[in-house]
């Protein structure tokens, strides 16, 4: 019947993909064994064979499998981490599946939930309790705690006083004020810099959401998966193709749309080995899509707050700075006086004026 023969292509679409053999083991796909994909050359591995334990997956932020670190050592690929959660880490038995094993919230928090966050800190009042603290007294204890603004620096100021010259004693407001510069000095330092590393992580993850832009766009017109291995680039990577990633798009499309390929130094080549040429809604990369724009712009969200954080902070440091060398009191003290309406004319003269009128405050007389 018609049904039948539509029903069969799948079938043996479904047989194939049970057939393939993944991981180092060259085994079939087990969903009882947890699995993870490499960010780079997206294939399949369990945890087991790569030395991962199940709880860690949730903390993986970037797989690279073994046969990518050997076959590329001059990339110097790994493995890279998110930070686990405050109260996981403190746990009696770290290890254990009881720990939380989930990643923190960077930036905001170092607890992956406000309940971690709670538990840790119940945890610490218990512990607190049986060294002999009263519970009932804890608020006494703590209400007049103040929030840290600062952390105190020891710096060595060597300052070269000319021998011949006999100075006056540094006051002790003085010198408290050239500590407090010295300390906002380096913070200021610190600031800029974390500031200048973001705005470097914050190109990147532009170039990222416009490569998805770009791949989705071209899986739509050619109807297909297209799916780029290259949005899994890292920043060395990205530091030395990332132009010629967005670049390619455009070749792609002149040769799609003239139906040759690319000559480069009399060899046929082209860059269809980054994209899967499976059909639209591929089962490995289903949905990958809505899967990267979210990560993209979770990302620039991300970022763009902690640029708008540290830029503030940056602001915040210079008018301290700003404020101690130029103090209000001093500026209005060494401002000019200016003179009244009600001053008598100097050397006797009078104001001057222009075809018999008086210049009036505020407005300029047209020649």
């Amino acid at each position: 019947m018609p049904v039948d023969t539509k029903e069969e292509p799948e079938d043996e679409d479904s047989e194939r993909e049970d057939d393939k053999l993944y991981c180092v083991c060259k085994t079939r796909y087990d969903e009882d064994r947890v699995m993870i994909a490499c960010d780079r050359c997206d294939e399949w591995y369990h945890t087991q064979c790569v030395n991962m334990p199940d709880l860690e997956v949730d903390l993986v932020d970037q797989f690279i499998c073994p046969v990518c670190i050997q076959t590329n050592p001059h990339l110097h690929l790994q493995t890279t981490y998110k930070r686990r959660c405050f109260f996981g880490l403190k746990h009696t038995d770290p290890s254990s599946s009881n720990a939380c094993h989930k990643p923190s919230r960077g930036a905001f928090s170092k607890y992956c939930s406000d309940e971690c966050g709670i538990k840790y800190m119940q945890m610490r009042i218990s512990q607190w309790e049986r060294s002999g603290g009263k519970r009932d007294k804890l608020w006494e204890s703590v209400k007049n705690a103040e929030k840290r603004e600062g952390v105190v620096v020891c710096a060595d100021v060597k300052m070269e006083i000319d021998s011949k010259l006999s100075p006056a004693p540094i006051s002790a407001q003085k010198r408290k004020a050239n500590r407090e510069i010295v300390c906002l000095n380096s913070r200021l330092e610190n600031v800029v810099r974390e500031r200048e590393m973001m705005k470097r992580e914050m190109d990147m993850v532009l170039w990222r959401e416009k490569l998805v832009k770009l791949a989705s766009e071209r899986a739509e017109k050619v109807d297909e998966c297209g799916w780029d291995q290259r949005l899994c680039f890292g920043e060395e990577e990205w530091d030395d193709f990332g132009a010629e990633v967005l670049e390619s798009y455009e070749e792609k499309a002149k040769e799609e749309a003239s139906d040759d390929v690319m000559q480069v130094d009399g060899v046929t080549t082209g860059h269809g080995e980054w994209w899967c040429t499976g059909k639209k809604k591929c089962e490995r990369h289903a949905g990958w899509q809505k899967l990267r724009v979210a990560e993209v712009v979770f990302d620039r969200e991300t970022k763009e707050t902690i640029l708008s954080t540290l830029t503030t902070r940056e602001r915040e440091i210079r008018k301290g700075i700003e404020d101690i060398l130029y103090p209000p009191s001093t500026n209005a003290s060494q401002a000019p006086s200016k003179p009244s309406l009600a001053d008598p004319p100097l050397n006797g003269t009078s104001k001057p004026r222009i075809n018999g009128e008086t210049i009036e405050k505020g407005k300029k007389k047209k020649s």
